[in-house]
């Protein structure tokens, strides 16, 4: 048998419509779930020009702060999130914020003390205290 250029064309398009669901074949495609998707989450110095600015996962207490941005896209519907801060297990500080679609990004920042060197980390949570992501950090000398 002999194969042709057509016949691979033939192949490869049949693979392909046997590899894709039903539903983008279908036109009563269901929507989107209602909600958002958090694409970016960081720990970082500060921020500048709406931005993340020296993104890292250990900070010196000499910065005097540090920052915890979150970016959703898309944002469906005006959503609220919390960035909940956490000092060696102890809950410090909880920040409450109304995203609005279409998409938005958010952040907030934590006063550092000689007492808060050690492991930390910011739980982004929705409005129903659903954890969406997890951010760990320390603070060092």
């Amino acid at each position: 048998m002999k194969i042709t250029f057509r016949k691979i064309g033939f192949i490869l398009a049949l693979a392909v419509m046997l590899a894709v669901p039903d539903v983008l074949w279908s036109q009563d495609a269901p929507a989107p779930p209602a909600g958002l998707r958090l694409v970016k989450a960081v720990m970082c110095e500060s921020i500048q020009k709406f931005a993340p600015f020296n993104q890292a996962v250990v900070f010196s207490i000499d910065l005097g702060r540090v920052s915890c941005f979150t970016e959703f896209d898309p944002v469906r519907k005006q959503t609220v999130i919390h960035h909940k801060w956490y000092h060696r297990g102890s809950l410090i500080s909880a920040k409450q914020f109304t995203l609005n679609p279409p998409r938005w990004s958010s952040y907030s920042s934590m006063q550092l003390r000689d007492a808060d060197k050690g492991p930390w980390q910011v739980d982004v949570t929705d409005e129903n205290d659903k954890l969406l992501y997890t951010l760990r950090f320390s603070i060092t000398d």
